[in-house]
C-alpha cells in the first residue's frame, strides 16, 4: 500500500512539472531587421520580410495563400525572397 501512495505522489509531481513547463512554439520565425540593403541584390529570409512589412508569421503565410503577397522565390531548406521581389511589392502596395 505504501508503494501505491509513493507512485501517486510521484505522478502528482510529474503533473505539476508538466503544467509549469513552457512549450516551445515550432515553425514560427521571429521578425528581424534585414542586414542587407533592399536596393542591392540579395535574399531576404522570412524574419526579414516580416520586419520590413510588419506582418506576423501567420499573417505573412495567410497573405501568400490568398495571393495578396508574392510567394517565396526559392527554398534552400528555408524560404527566401529576392530583394527585387520585395522592393516591387513595397513599391506597388504601400499598405504593407
Amino acid at each position: 500500500m505504501t508503494f501505491s501512495n509513493n507512485a501517486d505522489t510521484a505522478s502528482a509531481d510529474n503533473q505539476a512539472i508538466k503544467s509549469t513547463a513552457v512549450k516551445k512554439q515550432r515553425g514560427h520565425v521571429a521578425p528581424r531587421r534585414p542586414i542587407i540593403d533592399i536596393n542591392s541584390p540579395g535574399r531576404l529570409r522570412t524574419g526579414e520580410v516580416m520586419a520590413l512589412c510588419a506582418f506576423s508569421h501567420s499573417s505573412l503565410y495567410l497573405r501568400i495563400k490568398n495571393g495578396s503577397f508574392p510567394a517565396p522565390d526559392g527554398s534552400d531548406g528555408r524560404n527566401y525572397w529576392n530583394t527585387s521581389t520585395i522592393k516591387n511589392y513595397l513599391g506597388e502596395d504601400q499598405s504593407c
